[in-house]
């Protein structure tokens, strides 16, 4: 019962998706279309958008009927829909001369033309509603959830669960077609099907149509989930059911044995792989399909990691469990990975055995697993690379590789890196790198330490007591330090046993004082307790003026700062 309130939820939400943004102007166009004032439109937009759902969900994900037809059919379909109904309407005494030229009646015209010209008979918005359906999937952690763990299982269940998701989201959409319409039908010159609003309609219907054809409305997907702090992924994977012990930090699960790799069709550039032969590596395992947005745009973080990290001990597994049937076919998948230019190993995983045994959720998701095959980070959807990328830096240093040479890309997750802005530094002993101090940093117990003047910019300096070892740096008493930053955002790897406070002072004064505190910072204050990855500042704009002084009580660890802008 509550999976099943969880999908009506999760439904609700996905109004909120970036993959659905980009079509809302569509559902309010097309209840507003015509006559502003017929309440029915709205409603039939909706119920029709949920019938094309249901049925190609059915249809494409839980048959073989159309094993052979690629999803990328039947999105050039919906966008020659919405461009047809655009043009339709903007050009409408165009269309009658030319039916009048070809000696075309006006009985004979096409479906959609004569949907979309004859309200008595609601095809206009029929047509709509259905041209969205396709567009409209996969928009959910949920919805890939119910699709991939449940319906497989028990299609009784399932079916339900995806009938509860497009209820919720039908609901929405049908709230902002009823309110879009009846805000504009208060709008006197709205109504006028030859005036420039009517036409207006047309052209966005033109417009993102368009978007749909040439892919671009997948850039603005990327582009919306990039540059806002909402997270739809995270939100919604929230209402799905998890066992799996959580914590703070980049290193966010209790460490557990990870599954074996069970039940699998076949492999793509490898030969196939057991756990005992990944025993000694830093494991990425990453769950995606060909077909899913999400995966296409995380495939190039995974790549880069991949290429770097590989001679260090590292590797990626992508495990392509198919959302579509046409996905379980091997040419397919090849294919697609040629085409992504995907170099790692690839497993089949068409019956969703290993999905299973990881107790996996959704399409993408990473579980990164140490050199002894215990899972240390697990992260669902899109985002979180800078973290996912420390984390993979930290088992890799934990056992034994040696990174100098490597760069972590801190802001992989669109904080773009400045030719002028600091380095990623690490602390250590052995690859510390700026340090300005009247003596070198030397790997011993406790050592005095006073604070270089004059810091120049991307150095730093230590006040006070600290143990130095190779890879931190401990506080022992009341201990300081201080860096020229040349950034927009910092951010420092650090940890404590026990909760203890660091102050953050910004050119001497308090950091949030000046309105410049990172987001894990309170009152001039970061509590630390897991060893993770801290947000310190946050400038809103790059500056290259500001000393930042870190005042760190006794135990604290630190191990490497990195920087936005």
């Amino acid at each position: 019962m509550l999976l099943l309130l969880g999908s009506f939820i999760a439904g609700m939400l996905t109004v909120l998706a970036p993959c659905v943004l980009a079509l809302l102007p569509i559902i309010i166009g097309g209840s507003v279309s015509g006559d502003t004032k017929d309440k029915k439109r709205p409603l039939i937009i909706a119920a029709s958008l949920a019938v094309s759902l249901l049925v190609f969900t059915l249809a494409l994900k839980a048959t073989t009927l159309l094993i052979d037809i690629p999803p990328t059919t039947f999105t050039y379909l919906s966008g020659a829909i919405i461009i047809g109904l655009g043009l339709l309407t903007l050009f409408p005494s165009v269309y009658a001369r030319l039916i009048a030229k070809l000696g075309i009646e006006q009985r004979a015209q096409t479906t959609l033309s004569k949907g979309y010209r004859d309200q008595r008979k609601y095809l206009g918005p029929i047509i709509i509603g259905a041209a969205l359906g396709p567009v409209f999937s996969s928009c959910s952690p949920v919805y890939a959830y119910i699709i991939a763990t449940v319906l497989p299982v028990s299609f009784a269940e399932g079916l339900s669960l995806i009938i509860a998701y497009i209820l919720g989201l039908s609901l929405v959409l049908l709230l902002i077609g009823y309110y879009g319409q009846r805000f504009v039908s208060r709008i006197r010159f709205a109504s006028n099907p030859k005036g420039w609003f009517q036409r207006s309609l047309a052209i966005l219907f033109i417009v993102v149509g368009l978007l749909i054809l040439t892919g671009y409305d997948k850039r603005f997907q990327t582009f919306v989930s990039t540059h806002t702090p909402f997270n739809f992924d995270s939100l919604s994977s929230k209402l799905l059911p998890d066992g799996r012990d959580k914590k703070d930090g980049v290193l966010n699960v209790e460490p557990y044995a990870a599954p074996e790799f069970v039940g699998l069709d076949d492999w793509i550039n490898s030969e196939p792989l057991t756990k005992e032969d990944l025993k000694g590596k830093v494991v990425l395992v990453d769950f995606w399909t060909y077909s899913c947005i999400n995966c296409i745009r995380n495939n190039p973080y995974l790549i880069d990691w991949y290429n770097k990290y590989k001679d260090k001990g590292f590797v990626v597994v992508g495990v392509h469990a198919p959302e579509f049937a046409f996905e379980k076919i091997k040419a397919n998948v090849e294919k697609a990975a040629r085409d992504q230019k995907l170099p790692y190993p690839i497993a089949l995983d068409n019956n969703f055995k290993t999905w299973a045994a990881f107790k996996n959720r959704s399409w993408p998701a990473g579980y990164l697993l140490d050199a002894d095959g215990n899972v240390r980070r697990v992260h669902e959807g899109e985002g979180e690379y800078e973290e996912t990328e420390q984390a993979i830096r930290m088992l890799l240093e934990e056992a034994g590789a040696d990174l100098r040479g490597t760069k972590q890309n801190v802001t992989s997750s669109n904080l773009p890196i400045s030719a002028e802005q600091t380095p990623e530094t690490y602390l250590g002993a052995t690859r510390a790198s700026n340090f300005q101090n009247d003596k070198g940093l030397a790997a011993a117990p406790v050592q005095t330490f006073t604070p270089a003047k004059n810091i120049g910019k991307n150095m730093w300096t230590l006040g006070g007591t600290w143990e130095v070892k190779d890879k931190m740096i401990i506080a022992r008493g009341n201990s300081i330090l201080q860096f020229h930053i040349a950034a927009k955002e910092a951010y420092v790897v650090m940890g404590s046993s026990t909760p203890k406070d660091v102050s953050i002072l910004v050119n001497g004064r308090p950091a949030s004082m000046q309105g410049v505190a990172g987001a894990d910072v309170n009152q001039s204050k970061v509590p630390v307790g897991e060893y993770r990855l801290y947000k310190l500042i946050d400038f809103k704009t790059f500056r290259d003026d500001a000393v930042i002084e870190l005042q760190v009580p006794d135990g604290v660890e630190l191990n490497a700062f990195t920087f936005g802008s």
